[in-house]
């Protein structure tokens, strides 16, 4: 090694004004190709050696050490003693050296960098004054962070691992530990990483473009650069960052990383914030020496193994919807950590007997006014409640108890404030171009480009995330009816045709099959259910139709809207409006259900479930709860899964608000608690018995040995508001469901009986158990079939109380003594059934 003087430095060595300029306005196009050590290739080399340049660009160096007497010094790999650098301008030092010449190789070639990326180490540190630690160069780490088959699989639209390439993630090169950064912003002139640690300052870390391998190789939009910072504990974990982008318009723009996993807490809860920064996350499990400790090895198995054998559906599954933020708060209004309401969440949840829990509002979102709909952050969980660890604790809780748990995901659009990444690069990046097709102006939000591959991997390899860091055993997406159809919500004029002329969108429509199956492929067992309003066909069809989206399951909100019409109307008008409650049966057998009570109904000047129970003849309060009680077991008893959001289960009177926790000194009041005990009951019968879950897809299939269908009607009465049906499984004791949804009391009111013997009464809501008045049979009593009506052989009489709901169980010899001529529902004789693809052993096969 020979230190080269000042005076002996050949052209070129030391860099040129232009040069230096741009790195100080952070405008450099290529930073990497001029700072770190590098080759002169223009010096001919002799047999001491190639001479070597070396250019430290770093903030520390902005103090001019030689006006102090004192110097820079770079500190060779087997080399002593260290050799002074001289000062170029601040914050940048030069070195030439000679030295033997494989002291570096060769550039490394592209197409060799393995998954994860490859980075040749520095062979030197630089030691400045006054400071104990050396100074890393981030540009003597030179390689690659990303394999090109990660830009292939990126650039096809199936990146499924994307967060582990993207993003920010800590890493230890050489033994040394710094920050690997990688963002995708494919129109912008430069970007830099800036953050707490430089002081938002964008010439200190200019990331460099990516091109692609080969001579042709162009730039792919990907721009990358690792941070060292030496010890794991000299790492600026939980410091915020952000990307600062120069744009074609030749403006500077600062802006979130859309694949960060942590997010900086928003600091006005009523406004989105202009900037939301991204924090560098301490949880990220892929990269971190230990992840965090699940303990629900056994649920995970249990729910792999019922996807890979497609009984996942047939089991039960009671649904509680919380949103997170406004379900419990502390005693002076505080939020609760994830952690802190863990404990309660389970306790609750199961003293409902609800095995389910649907969380809004997981995803991070900058205005909590949104409930979560309007993300920003699709990689990380919202930081208002705590880090992904504490969320992880909450979910590990609730598999714990045997509970799952559902997200609400939304694909269909995204937050297109300031804060978040809408016109990332300074133009649409992660949006459509075209306004028609870019905004969803009715929410005030930007819609995804489904078109564009590297936005496809952006929404499948968030989805496929959440399912592995979470465990998230369900998705829910939001809004899919804005996906599929182009006109959603849209005018004429305001809307493009599809390449056939139509309505569809076809890339969206792709993207959520191709969403439904990885997740089958990759983590069999986890429900995808989607959140349609139209009638679009094939919604949770598994064939490979063009109209099939594969989804598992469907909220069913025509049911939801014509339950609750129906039951506003004064008694006087219900008989009217009474097909409102048996239309359903046309179409049940043509999807797979959720049937849900959801917040979307107690919220935007709505009025909550009990102000909607007789809303237009203004019934009493004590009746309104009566009605509700009718209506859940009604919801628990029909064909499809049970969603009911937090509140209800004790008939909160205010609608809810997501700014402030349930009223739960409600609960505590006589006739509420005896709502929710009715609900509680309800529940456990409902998972107790597999007629009322089991066969819930197949409504119209009949079951053996009786030959009887899943869902058979038993009365069907308008006049008196009263329905009831019965439903089987196999060769289960059947259960029929009696309501009657008027306010007059039937006495001895006779029904219509499937089969001869003694029914159990399972449950009564009129029972003084549940706040009743204590009408009609008891529970656990028992009627038998009597005389026969006109329309069967064999019927029930009883009491009917208003406003109420029974639940009865079959003889036990159900098989034995079915009756000669049902009532008249039992005889249709359609036997179509829903596209469903369960176990072999589980259907009687």
């Amino acid at each position: 090694m020979a230190i080269v003087p000042v005076t002996e430095w050949p052209e070129g060595a030391s860099l040129g004004d232009a040069e230096v300029d741009a790195l100080h306005v952070a405008h450099h196009a290529q930073p990497r190709q001029v700072l770190g050590c590098h080759r002169l290739k223009s010096h001919e080399s002799n047999e001491e050696g190639d001479l070597f340049v070396f250019r430290v660009w770093h903030q520390s160096l902005e103090r001019d050490w030689e006006a102090e007497d004192l110097e820079v010094l770079l500190q060779l790999e087997g080399v002593s003693p260290p050799v002074p650098m001289r000062r170029r301008c601040a914050w940048l030092y030069e070195a030439v050296l000679r030295l033997p010449a494989d002291w570096i190789p060769d550039e490394d070639d592209a197409a060799q960098a393995p998954v994860g990326g490859v980075l040749r180490l520095p062979r030197y540190q630089v030691l400045i004054p006054e400071q104990d630690h050396p100074l890393h160069d981030a540009f003597g780490y030179v390689g690659f962070l990303l394999a090109e088959v990660e830009i292939d699989q990126f650039q096809s639209g199936h990146f499924l691992h994307v967060a582990d390439a993207l993003g920010c993630h800590c890493v230890c090169a050489g033994g040394v530990y710094g920050l690997r950064f990688a963002t995708w912003a494919p129109r912008a002139v430069f970007v830099s990483v800036v953050g707490d640690w430089n002081n938002w300052d964008g010439r200190a870390c200019p990331m460099a473009k990516r091109f692609r391998a080969g001579k042709d190789g162009g730039f792919c939009g990907l721009w990358e650069i690792f941070v060292p910072f030496g010890e794991l504990s000299d790492v600026p974990f939980g410091q915020k960052y952000g990307f600062k982008i120069h744009t074609l318009a030749g403006t500077d723009l600062v802006k979130m990383d859309p694949y960060a996993q942590e997010m900086e807490v928003p600091s006005d809860l009523y406004h989105s914030p202009v900037f939301n920064a991204s924090v560098i996350s301490s949880c990220d499990d892929s990269y971190r020496a230990k992840p965090f400790e699940w303990s629900d090895e056994a649920w995970m198995q249990a729910r792999e193994e019922r996807g890979q054998v497609n009984t996942a559906l047939l089991q039960p599954m009671a649904i509680y919807e919380v949103h997170l933020s406004s379900f419990r708060r502390g005693a002076n209004g505080e939020l609760m950590n994830y952690r802190d309401m863990a404990k309660q969440l389970v306790e609750h949840v199961k003293a409902l007997n609800f095995n389910w829990v649907e969380l809004m509002a997981l995803a991070h979102h900058p205005f909590q006014g949104s409930w979560g709909y309007q993300v920003s952050g699709y990689y990380s969980c919202y930081s208002l409640l705590g880090s992904p660890d504490d969320l992880k604790y909450l979910i590990n809780q609730l598999h714990e108890a045997k509970i799952g748990v559902i997200m609400d995901f939304v694909p269909a659009h995204f937050c297109k404030d300031a804060c978040s990444f809408g016109d990332f690069d300074g133009t649409a990046t992660f949006e459509y171009e075209d306004p028609r097709e870019g905004e969803q102006r009715q929410w005030g939000t930007k819609v995804f480009n489904f078109r564009r591959n590297e936005v496809r991997s952006f929404l499948l390899g968030a989805a496929l995330f959440w399912a592995d860091r979470y465990h998230i055993d369900g998705f829910r997406c939001d809004a899919v009816s804005s996906m599929i159809y182009r006109n959603f919500g849209k005018s004429e004029g305001e809307w493009i045709r599809n390449e056939h002329g139509g309505d569809s969108n076809l890339e969206a429509v792709s993207l959520l099959r191709e969403l439904n199956n990885s997740m089958k492929e990759f983590w069999p067992g986890v429900i995808m259910i989607a959140e349609e309003s139209t009638a679009w066909e094939g919604v949770t069809s598994l064939r490979p139709a063009s109209s099939s989206l594969g989804f598992d399951l469907k909220w069913d909100l025509g049911w939801m809207n014509d339950t609750l019409i129906y039951l506003e109307e004064p008694a006087w008008n219900k008989p009217s409006n009474h097909d409102k409650l048996t239309w359903r049966a046309t179409y049940m057998q043509n999807e797979r259900y959720v049937v849900p009570l959801s917040h979307d109904e107690v919220a935007n000047m709505k009025g909550s479930m009990i102000e909607k129970m007789g809303k237009k003849e203004n019934l009493g309060f004590y009746e309104r709860v009566r009605l509700l009680c009718a209506l859940y077991g009604y919801q628990a008893s029909g064909c499809g899964r049970p969603l009911l959001f937090m509140g209800q289960e004790y008939g909160q009177g205010r609608e809810w608000n997501c700014y402030q926790s349930l009223d739960w000194h409600e609960g505590e009041e006589p006739v509420r608690r005896g709502l929710c005990v009715w609900l509680s009951d309800l529940m456990a019968v409902y998972k107790c018995h597999k007629p009322l879950h089991m066969g819930d897809d197949q409504p119209h299939q009949r079951q053996f040995p009786v030959g009887c269908k899943s869902f058979e009607w038993v009365e069907n009465n308008p006049g008196a508001c009263v329905i009831a049906f019965c439903r089987h499984w196999k060769g289960e004791r059947p259960v029929m469901t009696i309501c009657n949804f008027g306010s007059q009391y039937h006495h001895g009111y006779t029904i219509g009986s499937p089969y001869w013997g003694g029914w159990e009464v399972l449950l009564n809501s009129d029972d003084g158990r549940y706040g009743g008045r204590g009408g009609g049979p008891g529970n656990s009593a028992w009627i038998w079939s009597g005389q026969a009506r006109p329309d069967c052989s064999d019927s029930l009489t009883l009491d009917l109380p208003a406003c109420s709901c029974l639940v009865l169980l079959a003889p036990e010899k159900f098989q034995e003594f079915k009756a000669t001529r049902p009532p008249a529902g039992i005889n249709t004789t359609d036997l179509s059934c829903a596209d469903v693809e369960y176990g072999l052993a589980e259907i009687g096969f």
